[in-house]
């Protein structure tokens, strides 16, 4: 149960990261009519998550001893509901490690973002004390909970692996799957003890909390953003036709 709720709160993640970004860059356009400018502000909003995510490829491809080369941080340009910000380039290598290079930004991002949602209860509690203290904003508390929120913001837009990143994953998905039913169907098991099985379920309820927290984050800012569009298309009277 709680690993279809995660697999759900990823899949809407995705899609709506995807359509922020679109929606970012519609209001940007408008406002502007500067098409690399409203790139550039994009890509300067995503720098934080493009680093890592960039670095999450580099690294895990120099831990399977696979060569890199290339290593960009600068904008590329906007495809379809996706901007370009970033790439690395890695040499010829066989498809599992291909695949686990290619996936590499999506557990580093799910990591951070765990790390990242442990402090915002905590933080957001804070903030509630001190603005009911009146020392909200001559507190630091306050800054660190923009930060946190910010940085959540910026892991969970970046984190998903490009088409790209994932030529070759899925058909190693499907190789694995084959191998585990044809070992299933030959009698192996794997026996997992109660307290293991308590870690995991652990784990998952974290993962939940996680995804929902960036994925709450980022329908929110999806909603303020189509806000955001239709107001200043009232005030610069122009509309984006696609």
């Amino acid at each position: 149960m709680i690993a279809t709720v995660i697999i759900l709160e990823l899949l809407v993640l995705y899609v709506i990261t995807r359509r922020l970004t679109q929606n970012l860059y519609t209001a940007l356009f408008l406002l502007f009519r500067n098409r690399p400018l409203a790139i550039s502000i994009i890509s300067i909003l995503y720098f934080p998550g493009t680093i890592i995510h960039e670095l999450a490829h580099m690294f895990t491809a120099e831990i399977l001893q696979v060569k890199t080369s290339g290593l960009t941080l600068v904008p590329e340009g906007l495809e379809n509901t996706e901007v370009k910000t970033g790439s690395v380039m890695i040499t010829q290598t066989d498809p599992i490690r291909r695949a686990i290079i290619g996936v590499a930004p999506v557990f580093v991002g799910l990591g951070l973002l765990g790390l990242i949602s442990y402090f915002i209860p905590q933080l957001w509690q804070q903030t509630v004390l001190d603005a009911q203290n009146n020392v909200l904003f001559s507190s630091f508390t306050v800054y660190y909970l923009l930060f946190t929120v910010y940085s959540l913001f910026a892991v969970s837009n970046t984190m998903f692996s490009s088409k790209e990143d994932m030529e070759g994953f899925w058909p190693v998905v499907l190789v694995s799957i084959l191998f585990a039913i044809a070992g299933y169907i030959v009698g192996i098991r794997i026996t997992i003890t109660e307290e293991m099985w308590r870690v995991v379920e652990i784990f998952l309820q974290t993962m939940a909390t996680t995804i929902g927290w960036a994925t709450g984050l980022n329908i929110a800012l999806f909603f303020l953003s189509k806000l955001t569009i239709s107001g200043v298309e009232k005030l610069t009277k122009r509309k984006l036709v696609t």
